[in-house]
């Protein structure tokens, strides 16, 4: 049984993608996707479309994001990730960007280990050895509440250069961070 071909993916325009990515930015931190609603037993299930389309726009430009990395558009897809990773730490500690019970990454489509993986490849690709700790022990500790199942710390080591993996893990001593290699 042969393969379906796969069509090619469109290069992203990345100054573009960056405008639209800081307007969903700001949509979501004004409430645009808030849709509270008077939950009960009943409906607490409930998922309003506001938040739905939150999910699925975010799962759009992450993919669109790790498209710049693969083109090795490197400055601009850590600037397009840099954003929608505030985001996401922003609905998930609480901020009213979206309603529902439960919610939280997990219901991001597409692959978020994909995502936080084209991340740190662009990151590695552009930054000094502390801006990439700065910002990739935040993804380590995120991912370590979530039993570690994006493998960030292992990913960062991997694309990350000497230095940068010198200091990343002397960082995550210093700090004394979980990590799988010390759960």
């Amino acid at each position: 049984m042969s393969k379906a071909p796969t069509s090619p993916v469109a290069p992203v325009d990345g100054k573009k993608l960056l405008r639209t990515i800081r307007r969903f930015q700001r949509e979501s931190l004004a409430g645009a996707y808030y849709a509270p609603f008077n939950m009960n037993s009943k409906n607490y299930r409930y998922i309003p479309p506001e938040t739905e389309a939150w999910f699925d726009r975010l799962g759009e430009l992450l993919a669109s994001s790790a498209q710049l990395t693969k083109q090795k558009d490197h400055q601009l897809a850590t600037a397009c990730f840099g954003l929608l990773f505030e985001l996401i730490d922003a609905m998930e500690s609480g901020k009213e960007i979206v309603f529902a019970d439960e919610y939280g990454s997990w219901m991001i489509p597409g692959d978020e280990k994909r995502f936080t993986s084209a991340y740190l490849r662009s990151l590695a690709a552009t930054a000094t050895p502390e801006a990439f700790a700065a910002v990739t022990v935040p993804l380590i500790r995120r991912d370590g509440g979530q039993s570690f199942a994006s493998e960030v710390c292992q990913s960062a080591v991997r694309v990350a250069t000497k230095e940068q993996r010198a200091f990343l893990e002397a960082e995550i001593d210093r700090q004394e961070i979980k990590t799988k290699r010390t759960a």
